[in-house]
């Protein structure tokens, strides 16, 4: 499946940080990169400053800066223009651009609802308790209680 992702509505959905505005949407497409291998972010650009690609690929995503009409249009126009636009998976916050998209065949989703199971797993609960898999599970274990040495040297070429 490709995704489509409304950038700057992601970046702010998200409460994306960095110093500047380029490391903003650096740790966006890296977020990105982690979530989908096939994806495109498109930046609202008319005011980018001059030398700004037009698009480029970071982290194996593209991104696609969009100076002369805004980056809903362009996400609209790749859904209109795609031959299966029920393989597309729109991204955004903005209910015009899902539901035009999901009217035109794509599926679309609100941006915390596509980056959730990363949040998840990066921000478990301090205080849930553990999985029932592993409740009376212990973690006291050394090496020797499984018949291995203590130490073992990567040098010694008996190892496979």
């Amino acid at each position: 499946m490709k995704v489509l992702i409304d950038g700057h509505n992601a970046m702010s959905a998200l409460d994306i940080r960095g110093r500047t505005h380029e490391e903003r949407r650096h740790a966006l497409l890296s977020r990105v990169a982690g979530m989908a291998r096939d994806a495109v972010v498109y930046f609202d650009a008319s005011k980018a400053p001059e030398g700004l690609f037009e698009r480029e690929a970071l982290f194996g995503v593209l991104a696609i800066y969009c100076r002369d009409r805004s980056a809903d249009e362009y996400i609209l126009d790749a859904v209109r223009d795609d031959p299966q636009p029920g393989r597309l998976l729109v991204v955004s916050n903005d209910r015009e651009v899902t539901g035009k998209a999901k009217q035109n065949g794509a599926q679309a989703k609100r941006i915390e609802e596509f980056f959730e199971p990363v949040r998840k797993e990066r921000r478990p609960p301090p205080s849930s308790p553990p999985p029932p898999s592993l409740r009376g599970f212990r973690n006291d274990y050394k090496p020797s209680d499984f018949g291995l040495p203590d130490e073992v040297d990567l040098e010694d070429p008996d190892i496979d």
